[in-house]
């Protein structure tokens, strides 16, 4: 997985990673929890207000 946050690096920010997040909510789904290609690396500011932010709009 790629070390930078994938929503700083669209604003040409270099902050590393710290949050694996799933593109798609798992919601218990265990298969989907694993899956890989439903990770993406984020900072623990952009997990924690923008992707919250998707989520509860959905």
């Amino acid at each position: 997985m790629h070390p930078h946050c994938r929503e700083c690096s669209k604003s040409s920010i270099a902050r590393l990673a710290t949050v694996v997040d799933h593109i798609m909510p798992h919601r218990g789904d265990k298969r989907l929890f694993w899956h890989r290609a439903n990770w993406q690396p984020l900072c623990a500011p952009c997990h924690n207000s923008i992707k919250q932010r998707q989520e509860r709009s959905k």
